[in-house]
């Protein structure tokens, strides 16, 4: 079982599959978000006491919440950006009152059933898109081919409550494009 385990991991480094994260490249977006996470605490007593999500994707972070002003806004992604192994900050913060407990039931209930679609699309490999969803919008991340991130966005536009998409993808080369690149 651990052979299994090492050899599906040596299929990531050895690049027959660039759309897959390493572990290594998992638990580094983990301490990427606990970090962030920290750092925006630290950042001020108003911002400690916000709700400010941190999503982590192959060192790609998106920030989500609502602030009172720009101001802390700008503030929560400085404190992000200081993090090491950050390529790149989304901030998708909202100014204007924070989100309710009722809200973010609603959140986690249309996450499920984007995620649903998503496997339920077979142009889609739903297994490399992070969904996370804020006041009925969502955030769609992974590791993709623009086509599939198309048809990603497209599927959760159709789901019943999705108020609007947002693509933070990085786009990989699609596999039988790598295959003729690495031929040439």
């Amino acid at each position: 079982m651990l052979l299994a385990a090492l050899c599906a991991g040596c299929a990531t480094v050895t690049g027959t599959d660039p759309g897959a994260r390493s572990l290594g490249a998992i638990m580094d977006d983990r301490g990427i978000e606990s970090v962030a996470k920290d750092e925006i605490q630290n950042a001020g007593e108003v911002l400690a006491a916000s709700n400010i999500g941190v999503h982590s994707f192959n060192g790609v972070v998106l920030l989500t919440g609502q602030l009172a002003t720009d101001a802390l806004k700008r503030q929560a992604q400085q404190a992000v950006e200081r993090v090491r192994k950050v390529r790149r900050v989304h901030n998708e913060i909202v100014v204007g009152p924070p989100d309710t407990i009722v809200s973010r039931t609603n959140d986690r209930l249309l996450s499920t059933k984007v995620r649903a679609a998503l496997v339920g699309d077979e142009t889609v490999n739903a297994d490399r898109v992070s969904i996370v969803t804020r006041n009925g919008v969502v955030f769609l991340m992974g590791l993709v081919p623009a086509e599939q991130s198309n048809a990603a966005a497209e599927v959760a536009r159709k789901v019943l409550g999705v108020q609007r998409v947002v693509k933070v993808f990085e786009h990989i080369a699609p596999p039988a494009q790598e295959e003729e690149d690495e031929a040439r």
